[in-house]
Parts: C-alpha cells; structure tokens; sequence
C-alpha cells in the first residue's frame, strides 16, 4: 500500500468520525430546541384557563400537588439511603407535607421574576429562601408544640441547629431545577390537564380538605403536648383527639418528631 493510500484511507476514517460526531451534534441541538420549545409552551400555558398565570388557583394548585409530591420524593430518598420505607407525611390524612407545598408557593412567588435571569441569582435566591424558610418552620414548631422534626447540631455552619449551610445548598440547586424545569412543566399540566370547566369547584373542594386536614393535624400535635404536660381532656374536643389520635398513632404519622427536653438530652 503506497503512502497516498495510507493517507486517503486515514482521511475516511476522520471523516466518518466527523460525520458521525456532527449527527450527534444535530440530534442533541433538535433535542435542546424540542425541550425549549416545550418550556416556553408550558411557561405560556392556556390563556382562557381558569388557573392563567400567577393567580390564586395556579398558586393553590402547585401548593396541592408539591405537598403530595413533596412526600414521595422525600419517601423514595429515605428508602435509597437507609433501605426503610418511613412515614415522612406532615398530616394525620393523606400523604401531604404543607412544608413542601408552601416551599413550593414560596419558590414560585419570589423567583417567577427570574426565569430566564442569570442562574446565579436564582441560586442565591433560593438558598437564601430556603434557608429561611426551613429555619421558620423549625422555630415555629418548637415554639408552638414543644417539638423539633430536625435538628442540624452536628452538621458544620449551622444556626441554632435549624439550618445549615449544605442544606442551604440544596435549597439553591433545588430552585434552580425548580425555576428551569419543574415549575414549567407544572404550570403547563395544570392548564391542561385541570378542567376548565369544573376547576374552580374541584379547588374548593381541596382547599376546604386541605383547611380541615391542617386544623386536625395541627389539633392532634397540641393536644399531644398537653397530655405531656398532664393537662386532662376537659373539652369533648380534646376527648375526640385523645381517642382517634393517641401517641402511638401520631408517632407512627410523625416518626422523626421529638420533644425538645429529649433532644437536649441526647
């Protein structure tokens, strides 16, 4: 074989290559142009939607969903890292958690200014969002019950134990695929999934169930803490929730709750 041919044959074979790299290309820019496409028609949505936009049902739909969501991520992620289905729900009924439903809200609300701003800002934005947030809840619970559901003692550049500073992290990557990709796609399946004409009554109906769910659970948490504290069940009220929510039944709804004197203990 002559030097020529040695060449030509080298010269095919690069060019293959080239070809086949510049297909990938081409796949992989029909690939990026289809998923921006579907972004921008999710984010526009149906203008004749009872749910158009930023309103009050858009808001309460994401709240509804992510609180359902919210505790199936949660619930696959805790069985990946310990090998244990846990209860990680925040009511006594259904597999809700208004902690992520409210995030969600909250997310939604603070960072809709920013989609399509520089990723930065949605990333300190949500950091500092989060971390505000998740420290709230933390000193909301303490104060109200006597309870804590975490506590960051142990983990570097934390405040008080509410908060950290890798989980402030988090936050921020989480709104980062929230602002990006989930909120879009979510937007766009309540416009088009959510009937337009019987939409408004079904929202009432969750916001009344959703209303009534938070007041028991919220009831069955305080009346837990009054029996702690040797306070009896006077009212017909207190009796009800002394009956169908005893502790070992709150403790199965909410296994990582824990008074505060036994996590000072510990």
């Amino acid at each position: 074989m002559t030097v020529s041919e040695r060449f030509a044959r080298k010269r095919k074979r690069l060019q293959a290559k080239l070809d086949r790299l510049e297909q990938l290309e081409m796949r992989a820019l029909k690939r990026e142009a289809a998923h921006n496409d579907q972004i921008a028609a999710d984010l526009a949505g149906v203008p004749d939607h009872f749910a158009h936009g930023l309103n009050f049902y858009k808001l309460f739909w994401i709240f509804f969903i992510c609180c359902f969501l919210g505790v199936v991520i949660e619930t696959v992620f805790c069985f990946f890292t310990s090998g244990q289905i846990m209860q990680r729900t925040g009511l006594v009924w259904g597999p809700f958690n208004l902690i992520y439903g409210i995030g969600a809200v909250l997310l939604t609300v603070c960072l809709y200014p920013l989609i399509g701003k520089n990723d930065r800002w949605i990333f300190l934005g949500g950091a500092f969002i989060g971390g505000a947030f998740e420290y709230f809840c933390s000193w909301l619970q303490e104060t109200v019950t006597g309870t804590v559901s975490w506590d960051y003692t142990g983990y570097p550049f934390n405040l008080n134990g509410r908060i950290n500073l890798l989980y402030c992290i988090f936050w921020g990557v989480l709104a980062l695929c929230w602002v990006q990709e989930i909120f879009p796609r979510i937007n766009g399946f309540i416009e088009r999934r959510v009937s337009k004409n019987y939409g408004i009554v079904i929202s009432w109906i969750l916001i009344l169930f959703m209303l009534a769910d938070s007041l028991v659970s919220g009831a069955a948490v305080l009346r837990q803490s009054q029996r702690y504290e040797g306070i009896p069940a006077t009212h017909s009220w207190q009796k009800i929730l002394d009956e169908r929510f005893p502790d070992e039944r709150l403790s199965r709804i909410y296994p990582s709750m824990v008074r505060c004197e036994e996590k000072d203990s510990k």
